[in-house]
């Protein structure tokens, strides 16, 4: 059964999950999110500094919003918080099923990492709005193995760790959308 959800403006569908995860626990964690984005612009603000998504870089604001989704899940699901450097994110100390946390403004599959191996994987993939607040447009959840990476290379002259992303194929097999936002206008600004 599909779930839709005002206050996201989009609809949570009914995916296979791994234990200790809910649709509820999604759906608190992304609003949660917006919410501490809100806190930290309008904090800016008082001080003449615009939104955080116009100082930082993309990749560090992708960072902050799968750090922040991280410790919500830890607070809101049966997942506990890893060490920083951890892989994966969250675990389930009662089952041992760990979750890979990830948001991305780019392809989803194009989603890097440097410690690829198998396991469940959450990708929130995302925009901003006109307030500088992440605005979701779809999240994913699935099971992948080693096998559904590729390894990127890189030049001589790069100093640049090398990384992995997800074939496209594998990620369209495997991950499904667990919410997708509406396409028409959203009435998100009623809510902040």
């Amino acid at each position: 059964m599909n779930k839709r959800s005002e206050m996201l403006d989009g609809i949570f569908y009914d995916v296979p999950m791994p234990k200790g995860l809910t649709i509820e626990h999604l759906e608190k964690t992304l609003l949660e999110v917006k919410k501490i984005f809100k806190a930290i612009n309008d904090g800016s603000a008082t001080h003449d500094i615009p939104p955080l998504a116009q100082l930082i870089r993309h990749n560090q604001y992708s960072g902050l919003v799968s750090d922040f989704m991280t410790r919500l899940l830890d607070r809101l699901s049966g997942f506990k918080k890893l060490p920083n450097t951890a892989f994966p994110d969250l675990k389930n100390p009662t089952t041992g099923v760990g979750i890979e946390v990830k948001a991305t403004m780019r392809s989803p599959w194009s989603t890097v990492g440097h410690n690829v191996t198998s396991g469940w994987f959450l990708v929130a993939e995302y925009d901003t709005d006109d307030r500088g607040l992440p605005s979701f447009r779809v999240v994913w959840l699935g099971e992948l193995s080693e096998d559904d990476f590729i390894w990127r290379g890189r030049s001589d002259e790069s100093k640049r760790t090398i990384t992995a992303s997800v074939e496209k194929k594998s990620w369209d097999k495997k991950m499904k959308k667990v919410f997708e936002r509406n396409l028409g206008k959203s009435n998100l600004a009623s809510f902040f």
